[in-house]
């Protein structure tokens, strides 16, 4: 079987060092940003990590290794195992970029992991997964990524451009469409997708060779912050699919429709469900068995309860827990 390896993003958003220097980068950058891309709810811990690590650890045993990639930081329950590296954004990203505070500036640098196997697995420290799975459900068996997406509303190429260019938005999906642009302008007409909320699969020479053809994408993505004129990273999935062959699995919708049918019978595959409430979460994790969920924003207000729930799916700590 091939090396497989794990990957997560992780930062202690609550941190005084981290927010010293988030403020500083702010001001030395001098751009306003949206409460979207750096409100409160994107720093607030729920311990995500140290159950995202059990739910690995008790569902995918034959991963090889486990890197944590962060500023400098390093969780206090977190003690050395061979099993688990913590990796510094100065050892994967150029200096002049910095401290860092995007997730889509790291995401490019992460094929330079030292040590990293060829094949790995991406994720961050708010997905998790919820029961047993394969390598294969990740990798074909000829080693190329299986990508998991979700269909989106259709997009017209006169829409995507009017929202490319609207100035005033700072928002999420302006990056997916700025990553769908750049494919439909290089290689052609394709459907528009968003991320599944999960994991991605990925393989360090075919995202190499996409960073080669697009050189772009990491101008792009070099600012400190989240801002609406970056590249998604939805243009590797869109590269692997369409251009390297890879598999594409789309995740189901969560719907009121679906939650009724899956009362009647028996679920199809679920990859995964998202929800910003604790109580929708549970409710959809026990009807579709989904491969992997994630805490969409949880708010601090629901702290306890988030981590009472995770406690309940892996109360039992993992081998490099102190």
């Amino acid at each position: 079987m091939r090396a497989i390896d794990l990957v997560y993003l992780w930062c202690d958003g609550e941190d005084a060092n981290f927010i010293r220097k988030k403020k500083e980068r702010f001001a030395e950058f001098g751009h306003f940003f949206s409460e979207e891309n750096h409100g409160e709810k994107r720093y607030v811990q729920h311990d995500e990590l140290k159950y995202a690590l059990r739910s690995a650890w008790n569902n995918l045993p034959w991963i090889n290794h486990i890197f944590i990639v962060t500023d400098n930081q390093k969780p206090g329950w977190l003690r050395s195992h061979p099993k688990v590296s913590i990796v510094d954004h100065s050892e994967i990203i150029p200096g002049n970029l910095l401290p860092t505070f995007a997730s889509t500036t790291i995401e490019m640098h992460l094929h330079k992991i030292p040590g990293l196997s060829e094949h790995f697995i991406y994720s961050n420290d708010d997905m998790f997964f919820s029961r047993p799975l394969l390598p294969e459900d990740f990798f074909s068996k000829n080693g190329k990524p299986i990508v998991w997406l979700y269909p989106a509303k259709r997009l017209s190429y006169s829409d995507a451009t009017y929202i490319a260019k609207d100035v005033s938005r700072d928002d999420w999906t302006k990056t997916l469409v700025n990553a769908w642009l750049m494919y439909v302008n290089r290689r052609g007409k394709i459907p528009f997708f968003t991320p599944a909320h999960s994991v991605d699969a990925y393989s360090k020479s075919i995202l190499k060779s996409i960073l080669v053809d697009y050189p772009e994408i990491l101008l792009a993505n070099s600012l400190p912050f989240r801002t609406g004129e970056r590249i998604s990273r939805l243009i590797f999935s869109y590269e692997m699919i369409y251009t390297y062959g890879c598999k594409l699995v789309l995740r189901k919708k969560t719907n009121f429709w679906a939650r009724l049918l899956s009362r009647i019978c028996k679920p199809e595959e679920y990859v995964a469900v998202s929800r910003e409430s604790v109580d929708k979460l549970c409710r959809d994790i026990s009807l579709f068995r989904p491969k992997t969920f994630c805490f969409n924003n949880i708010s601090s207000k629901d702290d306890k309860k988030a981590k009472m729930f995770l406690n309940s799916m892996w109360p039992t700590p993992a081998p490099w827990e102190k």
